[in-house]
């Protein structure tokens, strides 16, 4: 999301015939100050705030050391003791960069971002720097390692082009206080791919100058969980409404023909959606609601498609897909209403493929309230949730079921196929992150590398009950399974048919899935009758997606769980050569596993909460706005499930 603001570089390549401005003069005067005051080499960042009318300034100096440069077969990769973050989008050199994350009240305006950089230094490479790749989703016959872009190596320009750049969103920060986020890039390190050459910087000093609004976003306090309903569910969700009240989380019900009929609200929007997300609004600013519960499929709940195109064409084409974080996106970061069809064209979340480097829609992404659903076809499942919701909060804490943590993983991608050079189990290397992330849970693996992947022995694992659950490799509507080490043949896995002997009645694990479209809530065996060819290749046709059964199961299964809605993206191999596995440095492994360290180690025990804040996390620390399979791993996680719920339950 960028803004229209006043924009000023200083540099060793800017500075050449040109004449120094007084402005310039006295901020290089006071960078000169600022270098001799601090020491060089091991200088943290440094924040002064001034007053200045209604606008404050922020001045930060940045130091870094040299560059280093480590060959990788015919390639270089270039290494920088303080950088935090990578750029790594396919087709484009990998270079380390530095990411910081400012916060201020939600509608603040940046006015002004002036950066100067000095003590340059450049260096003659002996190789290319290396390319990223694109992540990969599903199996497929070959692929080379590094397809050389011979156009951008015959480039004559510095990349990145500048030395920093921004992003701004809005959403709930982790004191659920709403913020404007304004995430930095500095970018000491740029490179020439025709010369082949880096220049460097080793001192970045940025100037931010803001307003904060005059009203800071804070609403009458007068309803926590706000659960909108099909009309025909909201009298079963009576017990559950009385279970939050008796726990303080003061909680109202409404129904679709509640919003539809302007009961409480003025009705507003386009289409039933945009009234949906509308009445959302006026329920956070009238009411100060922060959890909203959609109850209903998504024939009895309406649906938001989302247009981020992917593959368009070809095999694995993906024009649309169903987000719910839509209707978590509220605001903007100037605090505006969100509505992702920025252009009015009846598109949403709009981004074509493959010409357009950025989204078409201006989509903010980052939630400003917490969603789960409760994807119920039947009245029966909603008495199944509300049982298991208030049997779990009531009767969790301090289970030694609780503190078990099932890992499930394999050889995601197979290099057989795709000779990387690497021989990572990808599925069981993201169960090992989230494991470092819950040291003080006892594991359960299951994985194809100790030989007990079989449906028998995870039918068994999770009927004696756990806390969490981690399935990690691919994925349909349908059903779950990986590989083994270096063969393309498919392990057991798990059918839906598969769960019904899931036995872990009132000992409920929250289930986090990685796998393509395990979380794909529209299916229905009317699909049959509509485009039979379709529905049996891609497993549309069964009455329920694999994440909602699990959570819809009465007598066992999950509470909640987190899983994608389209496509799945996950890094293979370690194209930066950093021994890190790719599959936990980005995309859907980073998101999965992410979850447990904001859980465990962050103290985010609030459902709705945790997962809220790994949106925000992701939008903040990845290009989401300009790489489109960096925007698809946000929009197409789904939370099924009570984003109130306390996880462990209540003491």
């Amino acid at each position: 999301m960028h803004k229209a603001i006043n924009i000023k570089l200083f540099g060793e390549e800017y500075m050449k015939n040109t004449k120094i401005s007084l402005k310039l003069l006295t901020l290089i005067i006071f960078c000169l100050i600022v270098c001799v005051s601090i020491s060089t080499i091991n200088a943290e960042i440094n924040f002064k705030n001034k007053e200045h009318a209604n606008e404050k300034i922020i001045n930060i100096t940045k130091y870094f050391s040299i560059p280093e440069v480590r060959e990788q077969n015919d390639f270089l990769n270039i290494y920088l003791n303080e950088s935090n973050s990578l750029l790594s989008k396919s087709g484009e050199p990998i270079l380390p960069v530095f990411l910081e994350t400012f916060e201020f009240p939600l509608g603040t305006k940046i006015k002004e971002l002036n950066c100067f950089s000095s003590d340059f230094g450049e260096m003659k490479l002996s190789k290319k720097i290396k390319l990223s790749s694109e992540p990969s989703t599903v199996e497929c016959e070959s692929a080379e390692e590094n397809e050389i872009n011979d156009n951008f190596y015959f480039k004559n320009q510095l990349f990145p082009e500048e030395i920093y750049s921004y992003k701004i969103s809005g959403g709930l920060n982790r004191n659920n206080e709403y913020t404007t986020f304004l995430t930095v890039q500095l970018s000491p390190i740029r490179y020439n791919p025709l010369v082949n050459n880096i220049k460097y910087a080793k001192v970045i000093n940025l100037e931010i100058i803001y307003e904060e609004p005059s009203d800071i976003y804070v609403f009458p306090n007068e309803y926590d969980l706000l659960i909108i309903s099909y009309d025909n569910f909201a009298p079963l969700l009576k017990p559950l409404i009385d279970h939050k009240n008796s726990h303080g989380i003061k909680t109202i019900t409404v129904t679709l023909n509640d919003i539809y009929n302007s009961v409480f609200f003025p009705v507003e929007g386009r289409d039933n959606p945009e009234k949906i997300k509308y009445f959302i609004k006026n329920a956070v600013e009238n009411w100060s609601v922060k959890y909203v519960m959609l109850v209903g499929n998504y024939v009895k709940m309406p649906i938001r498609y989302v247009n981020l195109e992917t593959d368009k064409g070809e095999k694995y084409e993906e024009l649309e897909f169903i987000s719910d974080l839509y209707y978590s996106d509220i605001f903007d970061y100037e605090g505006n209403f969100s509505n992702w069809d920025t252009d009015n064209d009846g598109i949403y979340g709009e981004w074509p493929y493959p010409e357009n480097l950025s989204m078409s829609d201006d989509v903010d992404l980052c939630p400003d309230v917490y969603i789960g659903r409760l994807a119920c076809m039947y009245g029966f499942e909603v008495k199944i949730l509300v049982d298991k919701i208030i049997e779990y909060e009531e009767n969790s804490f301090e289970s030694n079921w609780f503190n078990n943590i099932i890992v499930v993983g394999g050889d995601t991608f197979n290099e057989i196929n795709y000779g990387y050079n690497t021989n990572y189990d990808e599925g069981i290397e993201a169960n090992k992150k989230a494991l470092e992330f819950m040291e003080s849970f006892k594991a359960v693996k299951i994985w194809t590398s100790l030989g007990n992947l079989t449906t028998s022995n995870i039918q068994n694992e999770v009927s004696k009950g756990s806390g969490f659950l981690y399935f990690c490799g691919h994925g349909n509507p349908s059903q779950w399974g990986t590989h083994e080490n270096s063969d393309n043949n498919w392990t057991e896995g798990v059918f839906l048919r598969d769960m019904l002997k899931f036995t872990n009645d009132g000992r409920y694990p929250i289930l986090m899935v990685g796998g393509c479209h395990n979380s794909q809530f529209d299916v229905s065996l009317l699909n049959l009758l509509k485009d039979p060819q379709h529905s049996l290749y891609y497993s549309t046709w069964v009455p329920e997606c694999w994440s909602w059964f699990s959570v819809a199961k009465k007598g066992g299964g999950a509470i909640a769980s987190i899983g994608s809605s389209g496509y799945g993206c996950v890094g293979i191999g370690d194209w930066y050569g950093n021994g890190i596995p790719d599959c936990i440095e980005g995309f859907d492994g980073w998101f999965e596993t992410q979850f447990f360290r904001l859980y465990n180690e962050e103290n985010i025990d609030i459902l709705g909460e945790t997962y809220g804040q790994l949106i925000v996390d992701y939008v903040n620390n990845f290009p989401v706005y300009t790489y489109r399979w960096d925007g698809k791993v946000v929009e197409t996680h789904v939370l099924f499930g009570d984003p109130s719920l306390k996880i462990g339950g209540y003491q």
